[in-house]
């Protein structure tokens, strides 16, 4: 009997301890994932890597970071599956990806999605030349909502953390097994677990020293009952009492190695694990409009990162954790997702309103700058709120929500909050229809291009035309410019929709003398670094003239990257195309930017033009525009014409062209050419 309880305990005791091992390993390889996401999902990434790669921040970023406990190799691969770069220990290294990871980094590669706007880490365990390690690989896209890639096919980053000696013992303290090693697969030990990367193949054994606490009480009562039966039951009492403290013991180190497993090492608050887990104990009982789900995403963070490095970004963690923790009572779970997102969570009939001030307060809180050993950092939050609404959410689901709300604060200009609703989703999946058709309408071709009229203030002779995308007139779903424009924006379709504007264009206005043609230009198609070769090329095909053509800038581009729209513009000068600053009057743009630019049009908004007639404020910025643009050698035209009086004005300020649905709505091709035909007998009265 003995015997056999002692077995038993040892059973469980290996049990236990194969349990903390497989936790461990899961949770280091999700941890690499978690920090490829930091890295990969982001807008500053985005910038350096597309268009004219800057070697010298990828290598501040990622290279000199490859010395750090995060990860010590870091490879970035091109869309056909070339090194761009490579990482490791803190020095550049010549060798390729496939190279250092085998074939096996391909499959991996494999796995992520086959578009442009879909991000997804994945990560497993990999044999390199260094030896066992956690691998992560992810596409570097854009995180803020709305932005896309100027390429078909993201590029890819890749992070690993070999499995050293030194990780060994910090894994083994932190779960609670005794002397961890690693040897070779299918090692036959009572002690041990296979390690397999993500498609089942065994990779190596973790061993351990088991602790045998049932044979250790076994052994040491031998001895004490060797003389007698009567000595033997005697004794059973302390026996039992002894086995029941290790028994005690082992479920210590279990709870311990659970605690471990689920706690985030950098801020010890509890992890994503324990959120998930926490949300399934939750939702078997659900109460609707008790529970609360609260989604943290700080602003800024990786500006820290890289304005100082990853230790300190790690320190402004810490304190943030810390201030979070103050803020909420302790009935409220807090978690840390990983990088730098949190989340909390929220009970009971006042779990809504609560959650709503903690974000006021998360707010109020980050206000104020954070010292950091003598270096100050700034940070904001965005914040996402999820009501529990159905008894029939899956914690994924929930997580969505929240997760969903949470980048629609982040979209609509930071430093806010935002609760979910379901138009957020009707939204979405109407988007992505609306994707699926327009991707179908680019392939075959079909979208239509309009023209608005532009015509001389003095004679009102067309002058030029503004070409404008729309939805064909034919197709059952019916969709606005502003929809399908920003759809394509968002699913990375915006270079395709631009490129067949421009060609059908200029195509369409060649015969049409000596008119300017004038085409919009994306905020989104400035990261596209052949943007002016595409533009040139086209334009050859056609065999429009480039002295001929006019390209819309709107002030977002302008704020979006100076550096690299002053330098497009140039490129775009160089050519003999000319520039239009778009939608004067509506924002912040200046006058400054006319000279800083050299722009060779000003568009003034309807906004702008319709105020004049009441307002005499307007009607100076306008004169005051006109007279600076005519300095700089500038043209000056006034948008949204729709009356006689808008003309007279526009005529009295010195703008020198006109546009708007008093000369003409954008037409047909045909119709355009018809106006050119007639606009003597016409247009000379101001009508069409």
């Amino acid at each position: 009997m003995l015997e056999g309880i002692s077995t038993s305990v040892d059973d469980l005791e290996n049990k236990k301890t194969w349990q903390a091992v497989q936790s461990a390993f899961s949770s280091e390889t999700e941890l690499i994932s978690n920090i490829i996401t930091d890295n990969a999902h982001w807008d500053d990434a985005v910038a350096e890597l597309y268009g004219e790669i800057s070697e010298a921040w990828i290598n501040q970023t990622w290279g000199l970071s490859t010395n750090d406990v995060n990860y010590d190799a870091a490879y970035i691969i091109d869309a056909n599956g070339n090194t761009l770069a490579g990482y490791r220990g803190g020095k550049t290294v010549e060798d390729t990806v496939t190279t250092y990871y085998g074939s096996t980094i391909t499959k991996l590669v494999s796995e992520l999605p086959q578009d442009n706007f879909t991000f997804k880490a994945v990560s497993t365990l990999i044999r390199t030349q260094d030896g066992l390690a956690f691998v992560a690989v992810a596409p570097v896209l854009p995180y803020t909502e709305g932005l896309v890639i100027p390429a078909t096919k993201p590029v890819v980053l890749v992070f690993s953390r070999n499995i050293s000696a030194d990780q060994l013992a910090r894994i083994s303290k932190q779960y609670v097994v005794d002397r961890l090693a690693l040897g070779p697969p299918d090692v036959r030990q009572d002690a041990n677990y296979q390690l397999r990367d993500r498609w089942g193949n065994s990779l190596a054994t973790a061993t351990w020293e088991p602790q045998h606490l049932g044979y250790a009480a076994r052994k040491a009562y031998f001895w004490s009952s060797i003389n007698s039966i009567l000595a033997l039951l005697a004794a059973m009492l302390p026996v039992l009492l002894y086995l029941g403290h290790i028994l005690a013991k082992s479920k210590q180190r279990e709870l311990e190695a659970s605690e471990a497993a689920r706690r985030d090492n950098l801020s010890a608050l509890p992890n994503r694990l324990y959120l998930n887990e926490l949300l399934e104990d939750r939702l078997k009982s659900p109460k609707p409009g008790e529970l609360v789900l609260l989604f943290v995403d700080l602003d800024g963070f990786k500006a820290v990162n890289d304005a100082y490095n990853h230790y300190t970004g790690d320190k402004l963690i810490v304190q943030i954790s810390i201030g979070f923790r103050k803020l909420v009572t302790a009935d409220v779970e807090l978690a840390r997702l990983g990088g730098d997102e949190f989340a909390m969570v929220l009970e009971g009939p006042t779990a809504l309103p609560r959650a709503r001030q903690i974000a006021v307060d998360i707010l109020h809180y980050l206000k104020a700058p954070f010292d950091l050993d003598g270096r100050i950092a700034s940070v904001g939050a965005s914040i996402g709120i999820a009501l529990l609404e159905s008894q029939c959410v899956e914690p994924s689901e929930f997580m969505r929500q929240a997760d969903i709300a949470m980048y629609h604060a982040k979209s609509n200009g930071r430093g806010r909050f935002v609760e979910f609703d379901h138009s957020m989703d009707a939204k979405r999946v109407e988007n992505l229809a609306i994707a699926d058709e327009l991707q179908n309408i680019l392939a075959q071709k079909l979208l239509e291009v309009a023209y608005q009229p532009l015509v001389d203030a003095k004679t009102f002779r067309v002058v030029g035309v503004e070409a404008l995308a729309r939805w064909p007139k034919n197709h059952a779903r019916k969709v606005t410019p502003d929809r399908f424009i920003a759809v394509a924006e968002e699913h990375g379709l915006i270079d395709d929709l631009a490129a067949l504007v421009l060609r059908r264009a200029c195509e369409d206005a060649k015969p049409w003398s000596d008119l300017r043609l004038s085409v919009n230009i994306s905020p989104i198609q400035i990261n596209n670094c052949k943007l002016v070769s595409d533009i040139a090329r086209i334009a050859a095909e056609s065999a429009f003239p480039l002295d001929r053509l006019e390209l819309e800038f709107t002030e977002r581009i302008l704020i979006q990257d100076a550096a690299r729209t002053r330098n497009v513009i140039q490129q775009l000068h160089d050519h003999g195309i000319k520039i239009a600053l778009d939608d004067f009057g509506t924002g912040y743009a200046s006058v400054g930017y006319l000279r800083d630019y050299n722009f060779d049009v000003v568009k003034l908004d309807r906004s702008l033009v319709k105020r004049v007639a009441t307002d005499v404020a307007s009607m100076r910025i306008v004169q005051g525009t006109v007279l600076i643009a005519l300095g700089l050698s500038a043209n000056v035209v006034a948008e949204g014409i729709e009356c006689e009086e808008e003309v007279q004005l526009m005529r009295l300020a010195g703008c020198n062209v006109m546009q708007g649905y008093y000369f003409g709505r954008p037409q047909s091709p045909q119709e355009i050419e018809a106006m050119i035909d007639s606009q003597p007998r016409q247009l000379s009265h101001g009508t069409v």
